[in-house]
């Protein structure tokens, strides 16, 4: 059978501390920190980091890289990282025997996401699979920026940025008047999100999500639009400024993106013709129809996409 497998883009940057040589920049600091990774594993040890270990009310999100591999001659990292899953874990029925054994008598569940690092330029371009329940580039972030920060002491900032077809960049020099907002979102990953943007947008969703606790919450918004007498720019200020913050922070701070299910919306752009964004149909990706089964190694996995990237990195590795 068959199996839908996408992969997303993204530029990966690390900034030195200020009080480091020149020799420590974003290419290098990747580098030391995959060579640790690499290192830890050599050794049978590993890195584990809980990212909601500050968070009380938060399920463990527990994270450890499974594989990195420096490919020399392609200038490319080969990597992978698990999940391991909290709460309810399933069973398994033996071949044989009419009953239920669970799994945690064998050890946890694990949902493992693969991603590469192309470092052909003075920073580095992620093509990452995505994987719905198992790790995303937001937990990607988080690890490599713990080991560069809290571990080797050499990096006080991470940045992704998400590769997307024009439509970011598309809205916000053209939007001039939202018509139409139609969001849904899980209120749980509020406590991923901004804090600002949290406080300035969607503290209303995180009361409802914390008393209901709805799986989903869905907002459809229909704003005013223009009449003969009235100018877009004298309506619908402040939808117009919500968007615009909010598609701003989906390109800076791309792990926001992670909480939302659906994120598009109606405008009326600057030449008075209605177009719309939908923030999760833009981005740029590689989709692929296999048998999961023939990817037998880590290999077979990077060969899937090895095209796609080298085309992906002549067209559009210049963000």
């Amino acid at each position: 059978m068959t199996e839908i497998i996408k992969f997303h883009f993204y530029s990966l940057r690390f900034t030195p501390y200020s009080h480091l040589s020149q020799e420590h920049n974003s290419d290098s600091i990747l580098k030391d920190v995959v060579t640790y990774l690499m290192n830890e594993l050599h050794g049978g040890k590993g890195h584990l980091i809980d990212r909601n270990r500050n968070r009380p009310n938060e399920m463990p999100r527990e994270l450890f890289v499974t594989n990195a591999v420096f490919m020399a001659k392609e200038r490319r990292i080969r990597c992978s990282i698990a999940l391991l899953r909290s709460g309810r874990v399933p069973k398994i029925k033996p071949v044989d025997e009419y009953k239920l054994v669970p799994i945690t008598s064998i050890g946890k569940i694990a949902e493992e996401t693969h991603f590469y690092i192309d470092y052909s330029r003075n920073y580095g371009v992620v093509c990452i699979e995505y994987n719905y329940h198992g790790p995303r580039i937001s937990d990607v972030e988080y690890y490599l920026r713990n080991v560069a920060r809290d571990v080797l002491k050499l990096s006080k900032i991470t940045e992704v940025n998400l590769y997307m077809s024009n439509t970011i960049d598309k809205t916000l020099a053209s939007l001039k008047n939202v018509l139409n907002l139609d969001i849904k979102l899980q209120p749980r990953k509020l406590a991923q999100m901004d804090t600002d943007l949290v406080g300035k947008y969607f503290t209303g969703i995180n009361s409802i999500g914390n008393s209901l606790k709805p799986k989903f919450i869905k907002v459809e918004a229909m704003f005013q639009s223009p009449g003969k007498n009235i100018e877009s720019a004298e309506i619908n200020k402040e939808a117009n400024s919500m968007v615009m913050e909010l598609v701003r922070k989906f390109k800076t701070r791309p792990f926001n993106i992670d909480c939302f299910e659906n994120f598009v919306v109606r405008y009326e752009d600057k030449e008075g013709n209605q177009d719309f964004f939908d923030l999760l149909n833009g981005k740029v990706e590689i989709i692929k129809e296999i048998e999961l089964a023939t990817l037998t190694n880590k290999r077979k996995w990077y060969e899937l996409i090895e095209k796609d990237f080298d085309d992906f990195m002549i067209n559009f590795g210049t963000l």
